[in-house]
């Protein structure tokens, strides 16, 4: 993995997955007639989001060096810079969100609606009962704020060390699917583990040798794990938790070939910008296309409307957004 080539095509893999994302959500929804290779594809749009948190560590860590790791209070700026991107986006978007969810989509009275607001809009339905509409946001935060640990450990401590936590990270979320507690927010524990690689993988600069065999490796790789996985998917029904797991290691192939072999493109790279807007307006669409009955209406439509629709608002949110900010 050329990691230099890679961060430069970060914003053009952003859109890509955010775009991914988009036909998951629908597929899970809407199934589509079986499209060999196709359906696969978007049958496995949710690993977009290990993309996304993986990249996510590799950047925190090479950000955390360049500002010195954030020595005397600096993390209080790494905490701002951070959040100053999330909150904003995340509220303009999920406010009128949360309070049509609570009008139109639950009972009860107003005391009522008004607690189901602020338990959604602060992420108390998500820890607590597994509500998933916008769990990435919360999940992300979460992320964020246990990097600083994660990278001091990793900065004090060896190879050795390193290796042992991030097998300990691995045992711990495939335990959270067992505990009643912690299961309903599965879909952050089961992202630990690709987040710590990350952060490694960013800490150290780890760069793999531009050999021609290096790229043949990581296609057979990529190619085994998927055909693998829709065995042990299909077959086997494999727990919710192994498959994510199991998405790492197409996750690193795939960004291994992509450093050599993929390509920058100005329109996926705006998506990519933009891509928290995009994910926050498309999830928060959904739910009132289904409720209006609308899915129903437009049928596989829905595939190619949502992402423009979502792209066009996601355009005038940024600009919004960047008008408050400056």
């Amino acid at each position: 993995m050329n990691l230099e080539k890679l961060l430069e095509k970060r914003n053009t893999i952003y859109g890509i997955c955010a775009l991914w994302i988009i036909c998951f959500h629908v597929y899970k929804r809407i199934s589509m007639p079986y499209i060999p290779i196709i359906t696969n594809i978007i049958g496995i749009g949710n690993m977009g989001v290990d993309i996304f948190v993986f990249l996510s560590g590799v950047c925190l860590s090479l950000s955390a060096k360049n500002h010195g790791d954030y020595e005397s209070g600096g993390w209080l700026l790494y905490f701002k810079r951070r959040f100053s991107r999330i909150i904003p986006t995340y509220l303009i978007i999920c406010i009128p969100y949360y309070l049509w969810n609570a009008a139109f989509e639950h009972s009860g009275n107003i005391a009522k609606k008004i607690l189901i607001f602020f338990a959604n809009i602060s992420s108390a339905t998500f820890w607590l009962y597994g509500t998933e509409t916008t769990w990435y946001v919360f999940g992300i935060v979460f992320l964020y704020l246990l990097f600083p640990v994660i990278y001091l450990f990793f900065k004090k401590n060896g190879r050795t060390k390193k290796a042992i936590f991030l097998i300990c990270m691995m045992v711990f979320a495939i335990a959270t699917s067992y505990m009643p507690i912690l299961k309903n927010s599965l879909l952050v524990w089961a992202r630990i583990p690709i987040f710590t690689i990350g952060i490694m993988v960013g800490a150290e600069k780890t760069s793999i040798k531009d050999k021609h065999s290096t790229y043949v490796l990581a296609l057979l790789l990529l190619i085994g794990s998927l055909i693998l996985y829709r065995v042990l998917v299909d077959t086997f029904n494999i727990p919710t938790v192994f498959r994510f797991l199991y998405y790492i290691p197409m996750t690193l192939s795939l960004l291994v070939l992509i450093s050599k072999y993929g390509n920058k493109n100005r329109a996926i790279e705006w998506v990519g910008r933009v891509s928290l807007e995009v994910y926050l307006i498309h999830i928060t669409l959904l739910h009132p296309i289904k409720y209006y009955g609308i899915m129903d209406k437009v049928g596989y439509w829905l595939y190619l409307l949502l992402p423009c629709v979502t792209i066009v608002i996601a355009y005038f949110v940024s600009r919004i957004i960047r008008i408050i900010k400056y």
